[in-house]
């Protein structure tokens, strides 16, 4: 009963993620479109003539982003995990790569192009790719090396980082919802955007790390007091 009520709190945690996410999937794809268009600084800030190496880095950036959104909760599933053992492990893969792509494509975008908050969101967004990046390449280790306590912590870190795209605008659409926009700017120069350049990402990782070291000791202490 406990294992049926638990995959139907995760199915519908689910069901409300991926209607929540269409939004900002279309929102995603809708933006790729624009930057293949040939009149695409005409029509976002995010691109620029003669920054072709910066354009394709924001598109590349965009869609692996999205992607990367989109597929990372099907690991929850913890019934493919044990059943279809290759499933979980080609679509680690899959996010991996997609993972470092989405870090690597934004930590080069950011030194080409800047950000429209300046040099705190600068500053934010380009430690959240370094964060991305370096958690996938060190999922991809744990994994190679067979360190399941290490592939697990990684895992959620990387589960978490990867949300924060998505996290950043459900944080945004949230207070708009409940203060009408209070502290934030069309430039996010507000108090508020100032917050946010890193608050989609860093509490996150504090609490996925205090959740990391509470079960490290919680199994620790098992093994000292088995005899």
């Amino acid at each position: 009963m406990r294992i049926l009520k638990s995959r139907v709190a995760i199915g519908l945690l689910l069901a409300v993620f991926y209607l929540t996410l269409l939004p900002f999937v279309l929102h995603g794809f809708g933006m790729i479109s624009i930057g293949l268009s040939h009149d695409a600084p005409a029509q976002s800030y995010l691109f620029a003539d003669g920054q072709s190496v910066g354009n394709a880095a924001m598109i590349l950036h965009i869609f692996a982003g999205t992607v990367l959104v989109t597929l990372v909760p099907l690991q929850l599933f913890r019934a493919l995990r044990q059943r279809f053992n290759w499933f979980h492990r080609a679509l680690g893969a899959v996010l991996i790569a997609l993972a470092l792509i989405t870090g690597l494509a934004g930590m080069t975008y950011i030194p080409l192009r800047g950000t429209i908050g300046g040099p705190v969101m600068t500053a934010g967004f380009f430690l959240y790719g370094l964060c991305l990046f370096t958690s996938a390449l060190m999922l991809a280790r744990m994994a190679l090396c067979n360190d399941r306590a290490g592939h697990w912590a990684w895992g959620l870190r990387l589960f978490w980082l990867a949300l924060g795209s998505w996290l950043y605008r459900v944080h945004y659409t949230l207070w708009y919802l409940l203060t009408g926009g209070l502290g934030s700017e069309p430039d996010f120069s507000g108090p508020f955007d100032l917050i946010q350049n890193f608050a989609f990402y860093v509490p996150y990782l504090l609490a996925v790390q205090i959740w990391i070291a509470r079960k490290r000791l919680g199994h620790q202490g098992v093994l000292v007091t088995v005899p």
